[in-house]
């Protein structure tokens, strides 16, 4: 977003325009040709006595507060640079992780606007990564407050793929531990929820008519460590605030204790059930390295005479996750493979066990698209399925994942391929893959 002008004096000039086009309105006859700004917003200087003008200066340097909220993604690493920054400047520092129950977003907005009444900065510590959850905030807090400075701390997704950020911030999920008031990679949902953040995103744009209304941005990148961050930060919002720069070891200890900050509420992130770890793994898989969307997407480019029909509703309907795996067996078939399961229980115990999956036919109805999996190294490793596949997704939540094994029975198996499409992939796809549980 542009930074754009808040303050008493611009306030000022807007009331004395408005004014003066309904008793003089002749002096604007030319501003749509771009003509006579100058000359009006002199008059209004003139109209000002050097009195006025301190005090309105005066004003803005004490009575000005500050909004500062980052744009980010879960493991971005905004709350320990937020914490880091209210122990360095004393800024008032409201979580939105801290709230809880059903009113959770009116409190967040609330507590940010009594943090004003005894600070002149307050940070708002929430992704904020969605347009209308920055478009609420600064509603919000604009009602309080109408002159309050915008401060946008701005983690850019643009420059790397959704795969590489996933990679660096869910492995500081991982890092972090239990450190956080939900989001632990004991939560068996984590991936996912980091996953949904960032196919979330909406970057920052100030033609949408929401982010013009901040006033200044700091961007920071997704890579970057801690410190790298916070001595961006600090740097660029002592030129905004106009404050001096703290020394080098007031910084590095509110690094610190910001980095051994425990939380002290916890939440439920889901409104589902989640399934205790505690009752063991409901699968064993293979974790792919693949990307399949991408892969997708240059095949039917480069072969237009394959049905692209139910691709199409997979991508219009947003049907394509951005994990895929091989099922290698499930706890339903626990009894019959009993040694398989503990085979694949005491792998996940160990290092990661690496794989490769040989992937040679796509194969699809007008429902569910998969691909089936010919060779799996080393061969020791096995699906219990009759045919190892690859779910690439079904078009829309009636179709369960389950179906695509019916699918490829039938039309590899039982040769029931009336309508069903079957593509031999020529290279074949050889892809990495690690075994992992799954709850």
């Amino acid at each position: 977003g542009k930074p754009r002008v808040t303050y008493p004096l611009s306030n000022r000039y807007i009331d004395w325009v408005k004014e003066k086009i309904r008793t003089d309105p002749d002096l604007f006859k030319e501003y749509k040709q771009n003509r006579g700004i100058i000359h009006v917003r002199n008059l209004f200087l003139e109209q000002l006595n050097n009195a006025q003008l301190a005090q309105l200066e005066c004003c803005t340097a004490q009575d000005v507060k500050t909004l500062i909220f980052p744009v980010a993604t879960i493991g971005c690493g905004k709350t320990t640079l937020s914490l880091a920054l209210s122990i360095l400047f004393k800024f008032a520092h409201i979580q939105n992780d801290n709230i809880t129950g059903k009113k959770a977003r009116v409190e967040f907005y609330n507590n940010i606007i009594e943090g004003f009444g005894t600070h002149d900065v307050v940070i708002a510590d929430r992704n904020n990564h969605l347009v209308e959850l920055r478009k609420t905030l600064m509603n919000a807090v604009r009602g309080a407050y109408p002159n309050v400075r915008i401060v946008v701390i701005y983690w850019d997704h643009s420059d790397r793929s959704l795969n590489e950020i996933f990679q660096i911030t869910s492995q500081r999920v991982v890092s972090r531990g239990s450190n956080h008031q939900s989001l632990t990679p004991e939560n068996p949902e984590y991936e996912q929820v980091v996953w949904r953040f960032l196919k979330d995103f909406e970057p920052l744009d100030s033609n949408n008519g929401v982010d013009d209304k901040i006033d200044n941005m700091i961007e920071l990148n997704i890579s970057n460590d801690i410190k790298t961050s916070l001595m961006i930060t600090v740097e660029q919002l002592c030129s905004i605030l106009g404050v001096k720069i703290p020394n080098e070891i007031d910084i590095s200890n509110a690094l610190k204790e910001a980095t051994n900050y425990k939380p002290t509420v916890r939440k439920i992130v889901s409104k589902t059930k989640s399934k205790s770890r505690s009752s063991g793994p409901g699968y064993f898989m293979i974790a792919l390295d693949f990307d399949v969307s991408g892969y997708l997407s240059n095949y039917f480019a480069n072969h237009p005479k394959v049905d692209s029909r139910t691709y199409k509703k997979l991508i219009h309907n947003k049907r394509i996750p951005d994990k895929h795996h091989v099922t290698l067996i499930h706890k339903s078939d626990l009894l019959e493979n009993q040694e398989l399961w503990e085979q694949y229980k005491n792998i996940c115990t160990g290092d990661p066990f690496n794989v490769k999956v040989h992937i040679d036919k796509l194969v699809f109805d007008e429902k569910i698209m998969a691909f089936s999996v010919n060779a799996i190294e080393p061969p020791h490793v096995r699906s219990v399925n009759r045919i190892p596949h690859v779910t690439i997704g079904t078009i829309d939540n009636s179709v369960p994942s389950v179906h695509s094994n019916d699918m490829l029975v039938k039309a590899l198996i039982e040769n029931k391929k009336s309508e069903v499409t079957i593509v031999l992939l020529e290279p074949e796809v050889v892809c990495d893959g690690i075994i992992k549980s799954g709850w």
